[in-house]
């Protein structure tokens, strides 16, 4: 199942690129809740129909969300 990355805010995003798919940061430069939300819903709608999402991509299988200690 596709994991679509969230980034809280911008610096994040622009160092993470390669892992994250969605700058919500933006919201703290200008744009609009609204116009966000349906960026986000239209992302959404693509990788629904087939789009491939960055661990698709890189080939990653897995993720720790929330992950104490080491994890391999």
């Amino acid at each position: 199942m596709p994991t679509v990355k969230i980034s809280s805010n911008s610096i994040l995003f622009n160092r993470k690129r390669n892992w994250m798919e969605f700058d919500a940061g933006r919201l703290l430069s200008g744009i609009t809740l609204p116009e966000l939300a349906r960026e986000l819903w239209q992302y959404i709608l693509e990788v629904a129909s087939g789009l491939r999402t960055r661990n698709e991509i890189n080939d990653f299988r897995e993720i720790a969300i929330f992950k104490q200690g080491v994890t391999l």
